[in-house]
């Protein structure tokens, strides 16, 4: 088998790949380490005020589920840095504990003269995201230099003189075949990994228009169903209201000669309420009454449905139209009120369009 080969600039990539993900992190550990003490880590992580914070961050999703996990093991196992990858230690460092953010804060690489802790994991984790996002797995010599001087810098302040001796070490250190293997491995995986972004984002693409398309075709189903229910109650009451026209006509008719202060009180209470019953012994004045009411209600816009019992009302209300019932219960012996019908036209009278008006004994 043919010995691979690598360029300067794909070395470059390898070492710096190696100081991130395998010497940065022990930096960052030995921070952790000393805020939170691996004997009573767990304790600490169950404080009341680090609890709510924790249950905050993971809400926001800035701490994810695997995370959680290790963080909160299910018992007997307890919490253990070992265990903790970067970015979760940086996350529990940087709301956990009183230090210093850098002064741009940690989304931003420091400048070289900032080298508190809370810089120097910054300066690690912005580095971690330039080469999570670096496609071509090169780095030339320039830009290989000054990240190294950077990252090295930051691992020796947080982890101490054997750590810089680690940093010297792999700078120079040969690159064996095994590396260079390595190396071809990283490189065809970041091969895939952006063809996998690219099928990723053309799944959310998709995703979005499906999810557009649902929500067009969910509100147009809505529209209809409305529509429908309204065609089907304009079916139902279209047989009423078309056998009410002529009694209405006549109605009309008998009203124009008619006054009475008793129908003005009752269309003034009907614009206050929703709902008036008319009594009497006898029932030819308050028939009247009532038949002069729905004539002015009809003017007014109403649509006046005469029925004959109170599930009418149910059977033919619409929402979508201002209605007034007329019942006319005057002959009928007996009302059966504590019919669960009567919950609903409650329910209906709510509906400040819907008005009902009852002459009866």
């Amino acid at each position: 088998m043919a010995e691979a080969y690598l360029s300067t600039d794909e070395e470059n990539y390898v070492r710096m790949c190696l100081l991130i993900t395998g010497v940065s992190p022990r930096g960052v550990r030995a921070l952790f380490d000393s805020e939170f003490a691996p004997i009573c880590l767990g304790a600490s992580i169950k404080k009341e005020y680090s609890f709510t914070k924790l249950k905050e961050l993971k809400s926001k999703h800035i701490i994810n589920q695997s995370q959680w996990n290790l963080l909160f093991p299910r018992f007997p196992d307890v919490p253990d840095s070992k265990a903790f990858d970067v970015t979760l230690m940086i996350t529990l460092l940087r709301n956990l504990t009183p230090m210093t953010p850098p002064a741009c804060g940690y989304d931003i690489l420091p400048p070289t003269i900032e080298v508190t802790p809370g810089a120097d994991l910054a300066r690690i984790k912005h580095y971690r995201n330039f080469l999570a996002h670096l496609d071509d797995g090169k780095i030339d010599i320039a830009l290989f230099t000054a990240a190294w001087t950077d990252i090295a810098g930051a691992i020796t302040r947080l982890g101490g003189q054997i750590l810089k001796e680690e940093c010297d070490q792999l700078r120079t250190i040969h690159l064996d075949q095994t590396n260079q293997e390595i190396m071809m491995d990283i490189k065809l995986s970041n091969d895939e990994i952006k063809l996998l972004k690219e099928s990723l984002e053309n799944l959310k693409s998709s995703h979005n228009e499906m999810k557009k398309s649902h929500e067009e075709v969910k509100k147009s189903y809505v529209l209809l169903e409305q529509k429908v229910a309204t065609t089907q109650q304009d079916a139902i009451a279209g047989n009423v209201r078309a056998q009410f026209s002529k009694v209405l006509e006549q109605w009309k008719y008998k009203g124009k000669k008619f006054e009475s202060t008793q129908a003005y009180y009752v269309l003034k209470l009907l614009q206050e309420k929703s709902s008036v019953i008319i009594t009497a012994s006898s029932i030819e004045g308050e028939t009247i009454t009532l038949q002069h009411v729905a004539c002015q209600m009809h003017t007014d816009g109403y649509s006046i449905l005469l029925v004959k019992d109170p599930g009418d009302i149910v059977k033919h209300y619409n929402p979508n139209q201002k209605t007034l019932f007329v019942i006319d219960v005057s002959n009928q012996t007996e009302i059966n009120f504590r019919d669960p019908v009567f919950d609903r036209i409650r329910d209906i009278l709510e509906d400040k369009q819907t008005k009902r008006i009852v002459v009866c004994r």
